[in-house]
């Protein structure tokens, strides 16, 4: 009662309806895929004719899908046409980071807000989480806001921030320490941030004291190794969950963990032939972005879950677009290539590669590894890349700090040209 309270106090302050909404959510997430396609199909109708309605650039628009593929680019050069004169509700202005290269302005409203919390609660669910538990965030500013408006609101959630921004040896056990205390129920953030948590405290022999019920990771990819350290490490069960919330696209694993649940009730999701995930958030009518290209290249399944559960399920989140190498003759890979090449290898806790038109360099991160093994490594894995890719220089380097992204967030492969001004993380 007291959590439900909490949360009805920032509707309150929002005008959003979360409580309510997320009850509705527990509820039909089990009704058939059937079911649920019937009112996701009566959701796209309705939103596609308010669309021709009030955007004059889409009115002679006969179909749904004859509609283009928006971009980012596209939409912040129009996005005064694509905003909705007639809607009567708050305007929430948003702003993404940029990681894929191009920031993106954006308005979204009340109901899409709603979506956005309840959507996250339902994921935190599923690892156990019940509704106004302590949460722990340890996160960049990607995942959390500032200000003294954010910072009630994360009193009214229970949540207590830790910033991923320093995450270095001392800062991190001092969380640790936190963790240990404060009577979390929920450790939520980034992957690469938790698991670096995991693995300073695995390496020295140590576990870490905690009442979590559950781990959420978000944002960066969750590899099954660091999956497998995260779960050894704090003793709970780690789950991963996927968002693009300008797409409207909120996904979640289940207790199976076989899968992520797309809450469809909110988005309508298309794949294209090349593995991109192009969304429409059918609750946002502040301002349309139809099939908007997510930059996400994942595999959709036809398959049901043991769960129980009929939203749709995404069988693999790949990556970005983005998180293509392409050397200097034109040859291009998908970053796949490195995480299958190393993911068997237990001597690799973790890696990144970073290029640009002169050189890729191999970082490889492990507690055991030297320059005698990293020499091995070389000698192992050279003739394996190089018979995709040839760059000028191919450099392998061993623990070095990872290059991040100004939010801090990790990726596995970054263009040195599009980092701007990078943040590095030892």
């Amino acid at each position: 009662m007291i959590g439900s309270l909490r949360f009805r106090l920032i509707d309150l302050a929002r005008g959003t309806h979360t409580v309510s909404l997320l009850a509705t959510l527990r509820r039909n997430q089990y009704q058939s895929r059937q079911a649920l396609a019937v009112s996701e199909n009566q959701q796209l109708n309705s939103y596609f004719n308010d669309l021709r309605k009030t955007v004059p650039l889409f009115s002679q628009v006969a179909r749904f899908e004859d509609l283009p593929v928006l971009d980012k680019r596209f939409i912040n050069a129009h996005r005064d046409q694509l905003i909705n004169a007639s809607y009567q509700g708050k305007r929430v202005r948003k702003k993404t980071g940029g990681s894929t290269g191009e920031p993106l302005v954006y308005f979204t409203g009340i109901e899409a807000q709603s979506y956005l919390w309840a959507g996250l609660l339902l994921s935190w669910e599923a690892a156990g989480y019940r509704l106004g538990e302590k949460v722990a965030f340890l996160a960049g500013s990607s995942l959390f806001g500032t200000g003294y408006k954010q910072r009630l609101y994360y009193r009214l959630l229970n949540v207590t921030v830790m910033n991923a921004f320093d995450l270095s040896e001392q800062r991190l056990r001092d969380y640790a320490a936190q963790l240990g205390k404060g009577g979390f129920r929920l450790l939520y953030g980034y992957a690469s941030a938790i698991h670096r948590m995991a693995r300073l405290h695995l390496d020295a022999g140590q576990t870490l004291p905690n009442r979590l019920r559950g781990v959420v990771c978000t944002a960066e990819t969750l590899t099954p190794a660091m999956r497998a350290d995260i779960e050894q490490a704090f003793g709970v069960p780690c789950f991963s969950q996927y968002g693009c919330h300008d797409a409207g696209v909120s996904a979640f694993e289940c207790e199976q963990r076989d899968g992520f649940h797309l809450i469809s009730s909110r988005c309508h999701a298309e794949v294209l032939d090349d593995g991109r995930l192009v969304a429409t958030d059918v609750t946002n009518r502040a301002m349309f972005m139809p099939r908007y290209d997510t930059g996400d290249l994942v595999q959709m399944s036809g398959r049901s879950c043991a769960c129980g559960r009929g939203l749709p399920l995404i069988d693999k989140v790949i990556g970005r677009q983005n998180d293509i190498v392409t050397d200097p003759a034109g040859a291009v890979v998908h970053s796949e290539l490195f995480t299958h090449m190393f993911r068997e290898d237990g001597r690799i806790q973790a890696f990144q590669i970073v290029f640009d038109e002169q050189e890729l360099r191999v970082n490889l991160h492990g507690a055991q590894l030297d320059q005698a093994a990293l020499a091995g490594l070389e000698q192992q894995y050279r003739g394996r890349i190089e018979h995709s890719l040839r760059f000028p220089r191919l450099i392998f380097e061993l623990n070095a700090p990872f290059v991040t992204l100004p939010n801090s967030k990790h990726r596995f492969v970054i263009r040195r040209s599009a980092t701007a001004t990078p943040a590095t993380t030892p």
